[in-house]
C-alpha cells in the first residue's frame, strides 16, 4: 500500500470518527451519560432497535435465547385450563360449555400459542393466523360459525398493518384495516398477502413505544459478545504463534535475499511462507545467521470479571437469577431462593400477562361464533410452586411424626385427612380406619369387616 492510499484511508477513517462525534452532540439521547452524550456510539450500541435486531440477538446469541427460552418452559410447563365461572373445584364435573371448548382448545392449539408467545417476547409482539373453514380468502372478512381448522404462529418481522382505519369516530379507530403477511415459501422465495383482521390475533403490543422483553438487556448482550469474541480471538492470536525475526544490525539485506533468490522487496514474502511451514509441522527447524526467532505472545486476560458484570446485568434485565439463566458454572447451581423466585416469576406471569391473552383470544373466537358464548369464564393454571410428590410425602411423615409425640397430650396435632391431603391425596370419608361415624361410636381399627 502506497503512502498515498495510506493517508487516504486514515482520513477517510478520521472522517468517520468525526461524524459520530458529531452525530452523539446533535442527538443527546444516545446514552444515558449527560457528560458524553456520543457514549453509546463509542461503545458500539444502537441508539434504535428493530425486529432484526432482536431476532439476531436470539438466533445467535445464547444467553438471550436461553433467557427466552426459560421464560417460555416455565411458563408453558403444563397448558392452562378455561373453566365456566370464577371458581374452580376439583369435586365439579365439567359443564357444556366447557364440554364444548375443549375439542377446539387442543395441546396442539396451546403448543401454537406457546411458540406465539415464544415469538412474542423476542420481538414485542406477534401474531396468530387463524385457519377458518370458510373457504374463504384471506383479505375477506370471515363466515361466522365455522370451525377452526389450526393456527399458525408468525413472526412481528413478517406481519405489518397493511392499513388503517382513519374515521375518528369508529370504535376501530386507528386499527388495521387489512394486515400484510410475508409468507417464506420453500423455494427460498417470499409472497405477500393481505390478511383481513377478523383471521388475525395480536399477541403482545405493537405500539411504537413498546418495550420487548430483550431490550433492556441489549446492550449487556452486545458487550458480553465482544467479552466472548475478545477473549477467544486473543487465544486465537497466540496459537497461531506469528514469529519475529530480529535480524542482527551487521546482517546484509542484500546478501540474504540474493541466498534465497529472491529480490529484497520479496524477503518478506518469504519468510512469511518459512513462518506458514513452521506452524504446519510438528518437527521442523527454522536455521538463521546473525537473527533471534521469538513468538509475538500476549497475555490473555481473564474474562471472567467482565463477563460475569455483563452477565449480571443482563439478567437483571430478563429478570431471571443469574445461576437459573446460566445453569451450574463452576460448581455452582442456582439455589432453592432462586427457583422458588423463577417459579415465582413465571407465575405471576401466567396470571397476570397470560392469562388475559388467553381470554382475549376466546372472545375472538366467541365473536367469530366458533364456540359459543358464556356469561362468566376463568383461566386457571397449576401452581408452580406446588411441592413435588416427594416432597409431599416428607410433609406428611412429619404431621405423623408429630402426631406420635403429641400422645402425651391425649390428642393428634393433625386428623387423618389433613395428613392425607398433605401426602397428596384426597381424604376419604369412608376409610374404615376413621376416628368417628355418623352414630357416634368409636370406629374399630383393624379388620375393616368388624
Amino acid at each position: 500500500m502506497n503512502e498515498k492510499l495510506k493517508l487516504a484511508v486514515n482520513h477517510a477513517l478520521n472522517e468517520a470518527r468525526n461524524a459520530r462525534a458529531r452525530m452523539g452532540m446533535l442527538n443527546p439521547t444516545m446514552g444515558l451519560d449527560a457528560k458524553r452524550s456520543s457514549a453509546w456510539c463509542e461503545y458500539g450500541f444502537k441508539e434504535d432497535l428493530i425486529f432484526d435486531d432482536l431476532y439476531k440477538l436470539y438466533r445467535r446469541g445464547g444467553i438471550a435465547f436461553g433467557a427466552v427460552n426459560k421464560i417460555i418452559s416455565h411458563c408453558w410447563k403444563s397448558n392452562p385450563q378455561i373453566i365456566e365461572g370464577d371458581k374452580f373445584d376439583k369435586a365439579k364435573k365439567a359443564t357444556a360449555w366447557e364440554g364444548k371448548i375443549k375439542p377446539v382448545f387442543t395441546n396442539r392449539l396451546w403448543n401454537s400459542f406457546a411458540e406465539a408467545d415464544k415469538r412474542r417476547l423476542v420481538g414485542r409482539w406477534s401474531g396468530i393466523l387463524l385457519h377458518i373453514r370458510d373457504n374463504k380468502a384471506w383479505n375477506q372478512p370471515v363466515v361466522k360459525g365455522k370451525g377452526l381448522k389450526k393456527v399458525t404462529p408468525v413472526w412481528a418481522g413478517a406481519l405489518k398493518p397493511y392499513s388503517l382505519d382513519t374515521d375518528i369516530n369508529s370504535i376501530t379507530y386507528g386499527l388495521p384495516t387489512m394486515w400484510e403477511y410475508t409468507e417464506h415459501l420453500s423455494n427460498g422465495g417470499s409472497r405477500r398477502v393481505q390478511i383481513h383482521p377478523d383471521r388475525v390475533f395480536i399477541l403482545g403490543d405493537y405500539s411504537d413505544d413498546a418495550i420487548g422483553f430483550l431490550e433492556p438487556s441489549y446492550n449487556a448482550f452486545v458487550s458480553l459478545e465482544k467479552v466472548e469474541g475478545g477473549s477467544g480471538e486473543s487465544f486465537l492470536k497466540n496459537a497461531a504463534r506469528q514469529l519475529n525475526i530480529n535480524f542482527d544490525k551487521e546482517i546484509n539485506f542484500n546478501s540474504l535475499a540474493s541466498m534465497y533468490g529472491v529480490s529484497v522487496e520479496e524477503l518478506q514474502d518469504t519468510f512469511n511462507e518459512v513462518a506458514v511451514e513452521i506452524n504446519r509441522g510438528n518437527d521442523t527447524t527454522l536455521t538463521t545467521q546473525g537473527a533471534v526467532v521469538t513468538p509475538l505472545v500476549t497475555s490473555v486476560a481473564d474474562p471472567s470479571p467482565t463477563y460475569d458484570v455483563n452477565l449480571q446485568t443482563a439478567a437483571a434485565g430478563v429478570d431471571i437469577p443469574a445461576k437459573v439463566l446460566v445453569g451450574m458454572q463452576t460448581g455452582e447451581r442456582a439455589s432453592t431462593e432462586d427457583q422458588k423466585y423463577m417459579n415465582a416469576r413465571c407465575q405471576s406471569r401466567r396470571e397476570r400477562e397470560l392469562s388475559y391473552d388467553i381470554e382475549d383470544f376466546t372472545d375472538k373466537l366467541i365473536e367469530l361464533q366458533i364456540i359459543d358464548p358464556v356469561s362468566e369464564k376463568t383461566v386457571i393454571w397449576d401452581d408452580l410452586n406446588e411441592q413435588s410428590s416427594s416432597d409431599k410425602l416428607d410433609s406428611a411423615t412429619k404431621m405423623s411424626e408429630i402426631n406420635q409425640k403429641a400422645v402425651s397430650t391425649g390428642e393428634p396435632v393433625f386428623s387423618r385427612d389433613e395428613i392425607r391431603e398433605a401426602a397428596g391425596y384426597e381424604s376419604d370419608e369412608n376409610d374404615p380406619l376413621g376416628e368417628e361415624i355418623d352414630d357416634g361410636e368409636e370406629s374399630k381399627v383393624g379388620d375393616p369387616t368388624q
